[in-house]
């Protein structure tokens, strides 16, 4: 296939934003659930069994894990399983350079998610409009934020990226090759990340439905496509098993059935998931908190979240008649949505980033429509749209995880906080400042798996949140919000470390 100039600006989109995504590597203290999933990667490849956290699938963690196993970071059986995840990045006393390390193998599955993106735009709107989606996906800021952690969140994105690009493939000409593809594309984001159980079936179905009603060639090939139907789940149970390297055991006593399975930890990490979806989660939103969540928790986090350009074309794409695509992956993006709206999981974005895929490719059929209108109003606002999605974009950096858009970027505490502001990533910052004015002694109240000793923090300790105290005390955005027992803190001044973090000087 020829290349264009479209093409090559579309492949430099892409390596400006790995750019941009290695530049914020030493920036941001280890978050929530990287040490998690960076251990976990860390005993498959040592001790070669995964018993850490099995409601995560084990290939991004082993991903994650190869350059500091390789760096002499290990996984230490003899310790207990809360040490060895608090201890991990501490490793040989090199914490940045473990961070670094571990978060490099997250590149690979941004990659994929941006590459899978802008080829499903391409095969549909032309190298132009495949240059869009790159455009769109690349400064989108929290797809390249959270493709810059040691996370499930970019192979999340790469697996549905995928699967989608192999559904449409079969779709349009059934065989059992196309069929197996489905099912190893399936297999793969499953083993990227577990919601994927879900989501791609339900993202390829809304785009089947909208090809049924749209191309009488697919609803001649329903009996067709319903005989070869059963290779893609076949090839993809094997191909989950042979992930979990074709392990078979029994599930355990108790309260799970005491039978012989292929790959217990992955039908481990499937009840856990009901187990945590049934459970109860301290969730925010508007200033309130809840234990049971509440079902427009997403489409609020996404409305918030997403730039207002993204917003305002993906919302356009339900006029745009003329292009197939542009319904396809609207109701592709919606369905992720609607799945994950009823779930009590309301603690992030990142529970639905996987619709940053189809949202961008409905975003950019309406911006590419736009251009190709003829219209000189329609293509100045399209530019006008798309360079103020960039400089939003720009604008965000280094802090694109924790981006809100206009809307809630005054305050965003306000509305939304645990991973979506605040999740342990500014203690770096925090040590930086601390450094800077010269302060011997802080009390701390920092979400996250920290030690601040090995960190390089003065003398410190535990703040009490009922108990007020004086000097130099530092409070994450979360514990303020969420926890009650801060109210003599109300009011008094403070000075802004990162997105997250409050420094206050009490006397």
């Amino acid at each position: 296939m020829r290349r264009d100039r479209f093409d090559f600006a579309a492949i430099a989109l892409i390596a400006l934003a790995v750019l941009r995504i290695v530049s914020t590597y030493n920036i941001f203290s280890a978050t929530y659930d990287e040490s998690t999933h960076v251990s976990a990667g860390l005993e498959v490849l040592g001790q070669h069994h995964y018993t850490l956290q099995y409601e995560n699938p084990p290939l991004p963690r082993v991903i994650f894990a190869i350059a500091p196993y390789l760096a002499g970071v290990r996984y230490e059986a003899s310790t207990p399983k809360w040490l060895q995840v608090m201890e991990v990045f501490y490793a040989n006393g090199r914490y940045k350079t473990n961070l670094f390390l571990s978060r490099m193998g997250n590149l690979l599955f941004f990659l994929i998610a941006a590459a899978a993106t802008w080829w499903w735009g391409r095969r549909e709107l032309g190298s132009a409009g495949g240059c869009l989606v790159a455009l769109l996906f690349t400064m989108q800021p929290v797809v390249i934020g959270y493709s810059g952690l040691a996370t499930h969140e970019a192979p999340a994105m790469a697996g549905l990226a995928v699967s989608i690009l192999a559904f449409l493939r079969w779709i349009e000409q059934p065989s059992a090759g196309r069929a197996a593809m489905v099912g190893a594309a399936w297999a793969f984001a499953i083993l990227c990340k577990m919601s994927a159980l879900g989501y791609v079936p339900v993202a390829c179905a809304a785009i089947y439905a909208v090809r049924l009603v749209r191309d009488a060639e697919v609803r001649r090939r329903w009996r067709e496509l319903v005989r070869l139907g059963v290779i893609a789940p076949t090839v993809c149970a094997l191909m989950i098993w042979a992930g979990y390297a074709f392990t078979v055991g029994r599930m355990g006593a108790g309260r799970y059935p005491d039978a012989l399975l292929p790959a217990p930890a992955f039908f481990l990490g499937i009840l856990r998931l009901i187990q945590l979806n049934g459970g109860s989660w301290t969730s925010y939103l508007f200033g309130e908190t809840s234990n049971e969540g509440w079902w427009y928790y997403f489409p609020v986090a996404v409305a918030l979240k997403t730039t207002i350009v993204s917003l305002l074309l993906g919302l356009g794409a339900l006029f745009v008649r003329r292009v197939r695509v542009a319904q396809e992956s609207l109701a592709a993006a919606v369905a992720i949505l609607a799945t994950a709206m009823p779930s009590h999981l309301d603690i992030g974005i990142r529970f639905v980033l996987p619709m940053f895929v189809p949202l961008t490719i409905a975003a950019a059929t309406s911006a590419w429509m736009l251009l190709e209108s003829g219209r000189t109003g329609a293509r100045v606002a399209a530019i006008a749209l798309l360079v103020w999605h960039c400089g939003a974009s720009i604008a965000a950096h280094p802090d694109e995880f924790p981006y809100f858009n206009e809307i809630a970027a005054r305050d965003p505490s306000r509305y939304l906080i645990d991973s979506n502001l605040d999740w342990g990533q500014d203690a770096l910052r925090l040590r930086r400042v601390v450094r800077e004015q010269h302060i011997d002694r802080i009390g701390l109240d920092i979400l996250g798996v920290h030690d601040f000793n090995k960190m390089g923090f003065p003398p410190n300790y535990k703040v009490t949140r009922d108990v007020p105290a004086t000097g130099w005390v530092a409070v994450s955005e979360t514990t303020l919000r969420i926890f009650h027992g801060y109210e003599w803190l109300a009011g008094k001044p403070f000075q802004r470390v990162g997105k997250s973090i409050r420094l206050y000087h009490l006397q």
